[in-house]
């Protein structure tokens, strides 16, 4: 079992101004400790290759520190079909809020993808990833 961080920056101004209705289709850049930098202006939706039981810790920040901006959930197939389990919200004793879950030990080798459902200047949208998981 291993912790995956994965770090979402986000250029509100330009995600907002070039959002198709609700999802983000520019300024979201995604970058994760298993090495692979996927997301280069939302383009390419970053895929995160991790094995079932692994702890993905999800992080955000605005580009702008004077930006508001939040993760408010999850949505999508890694959801419905059980593959997160125990996603929570939590705080660092500093005070950065984050997400984590545990990628079902029972999860079959495939790729699964989720929606992050992200709060910018009290509006939401969102932005589809994937996981690539292999069995245990």
């Amino acid at each position: 079992m291993s912790t995956i961080n994965i770090m979402i920056a986000v250029d509100v101004e330009t995600a907002q101004s070039t959002a198709s209705g609700t999802t983000i289709t520019q300024g979201l850049y995604m970058i994760d400790t298993t090495g692979y930098e996927g997301t280069a202006e939302a383009g390419n939706e970053l895929n995160t290759p991790c094995d079932a039981g692994d702890v993905p810790v999800w992080t955000i920040y605005p580009i702008n520190p004077s930006d508001n901006i939040a993760i408010t959930g999850f949505t999508g197939q890694c959801v419905n079909d059980g593959i997160f389990q125990n996603l929570e919200q939590q705080k660092t004793p500093a005070g950065v809020d984050y997400w984590t879950c545990v990628i079902n030990e029972g999860t079959g080798s495939a790729k699964y993808q989720y929606s992050l459902n992200i709060s910018m200047s009290g509006k939401t949208y969102s932005y589809d990833p994937f996981f690539t998981v292999t069995a245990n």
